[in-house]
């Protein structure tokens, strides 16, 4: 025999590839595997709890005259049988009533960006008249079904939301925001309120400042705020937030004479009709850090803030406004720009955004179940907040559940 019909005879034939991920049926693959392809059903429910007294900010208190706490729950079905959720500020509720909704129907999941761009169209669209939509209610249902459309593809890719979006740190710094003008109650049950925080762990707080209109003088609110720097120490910081109680003037005043007190920001002090521009002649006259942006409902207006070169801290709020999407898109910017984020409420999703970028700088959490009920009561599981550090872990998607009996108790069916 040749060599060459020997090496013939020899050779063996290449091997059959079989995918074996092709021939399995959808539902025994593995988690990570059974990429959803389209949105088959909406769920909604609205929350609404009643406060048990005021929790005034400088012009008006939380939830109103009549206080009450809101939220809204969104779950988005999958023809994979994952389920997203997404959660909102409690805005929004009655555009899903009205065939909101209807655009994600049907939608893959994984095309965020175009169902994103395909809601906001909304907002300069003759649709809007057409279906009784307001543009700040479709910001706000845009919240809910973006964070549910994330919480899918994570738990897709069986990944906890932070490592999806390309983690940054697994542990987010968090302070507790408190300190409101309480009717009935000075400055003894102020620094009292603040030790139960640091009982609690915390070395971060935010107190409520501006309350002019109310009869709190600049005087009145230095008095408070030295009240629970003698209280807390040094090594506690605090944050102040004037919720637009001042005018320029009042505010660089303020800001001056809070200076000594070792302040880690002042937010929001200027009145909601000159709040952006002016904030440049504060920056001027100030030493104190300044915050703003929880009232932005888009990265154009965010844009339009961080452009003043006045802000040291972004607040932009997907939780209740525009969603995840937006709020990377600000990210993004707010880096280029040397600002630091520092989101406005709700610890299960701003966690894990924060922990996705290098410029996360803290986040908000309350911890007075009369102010905020429901980080208390609506939850199965949540992220774990310890000595003023929240902590992820690796449950795919945000790593939530709802207790089934608070969303009964306190909650109206929407869809």
């Amino acid at each position: 025999m040749t060599r060459r019909k020997f090496l013939a005879a020899a050779t063996v034939p290449a091997p059959v590839v079989v995918n074996l991920v092709a021939n399995t049926p959808q539902g025994d693959r593995p988690p990570a595997l059974r990429r959803p392809a389209k949105i088959t059903r909406v769920e909604a429910t609205l929350l609404q709890m009643p406060l048990k007294e005021r929790f005034w900010m400088s012009i008006s208190p939380i939830g109103g005259m009549q206080p009450k706490a809101t939220r809204l729950i969104l779950k988005l079905h999958t023809d994979s049988g994952i389920t997203g959720y997404g959660e909102g500020s409690g805005g929004g509720a009655e555009e899903l009533r009205r065939g909101f909704a209807g655009l994600v129907l049907g939608e893959d999941p994984y095309m965020v960006g175009r169902i994103w761009e395909k809601m906001f169209a909304t907002t300069y669209s003759s649709d809007l008249v057409k279906n009784g939509w307001s543009r700040g209610g479709v910001i706000s249902a845009m919240a809910a079904i973006d964070a549910a459309l994330y919480d899918i593809m994570a738990k897709a890719a069986g990944l906890p939301l932070y490592k999806f979006l390309g983690a940054y740190r697994d542990a987010v710094p968090v302070y507790v925001t408190g300190g409101y003008y309480r009717e009935g109650k000075g400055i003894s049950e102020l620094v009292q309120e603040v030790r139960s925080y640091l009982e609690q762990g915390f070395n971060a707080i935010k107190l409520k400042v501006g309350g002019i209109t109310g009869g709190f003088s600049v005087q009145d609110d230095y008095h408070r705020v030295k009240a629970v720097r003698e209280a807390v120490g040094p090594q506690v910081r605090i944050m102040l937030d004037a919720n637009q109680g001042w005018d320029v003037a009042t505010a660089i005043q303020a800001s001056n004479q809070l200076y000594d007190l070792d302040i880690t920001w002042l937010e929001e002090p200027l009145h909601w009709y000159d709040d952006v521009a002016a904030l440049q002649r504060v920056k001027m006259n100030t030493r104190i850090p300044l915050a703003s942006g929880e009232g932005e409902i888009t990265r154009w207006g965010a844009r339009r803030l961080m452009d003043t070169g006045a802000i040291d801290f972004l607040q932009f709020d997907c939780h209740a406004h525009a969603g995840i999407t937006e709020w990377r898109k600000i990210a993004g910017m707010a880096g280029m720009c040397h600002i630091q984020l520092a989101p406005h409420h709700e610890p299960p999703v701003h966690g894990h955004l924060l922990a996705s970028v290098p410029n996360g700088y803290i986040l908000e959490a309350f911890a007075n179940p009369d102010r905020d009920p429901f980080w208390f009561e609506i939850y199965e599981r949540k992220p774990k907040i310890e000595k003023s550090v929240l902590y992820l872990d690796d449950t795919p998607g945000q790593g939530i559940e709802f207790r089934r009996q608070a969303l009964d108790r306190y909650g109206a069916r929407i869809l």
